[in-house]
């Protein structure tokens, strides 16, 4: 099965272990596509947003404010 990828257009081929399958699935261009899949056909797709940098980086790791 081939799907589309939402951002570049890209050909995202899946086996046979994708025919029945919900989760994520990450394209060539790094875009995350969380898709739905029954009996081999694709039901549903959208794009996951990223996370924030500043968000998932420890406290330990930010540069403290400057006046």
């Amino acid at each position: 099965m081939r799907i589309n990828c939402l951002a570049c257009g890209h050909k995202v081929e899946l086996d046979d272990a994708y025919d029945d399958f919900e989760g994520l699935v990450k394209c060539l261009c790094g875009t995350m596509l969380e898709i739905r899949t029954e009996e081999g056909k694709l039901k549903a797709i959208k794009m996951v947003e990223p996370l924030a940098r500043a968000a998932a980086k420890p406290k330990g790791m930010q540069r403290p404010a400057t006046p």
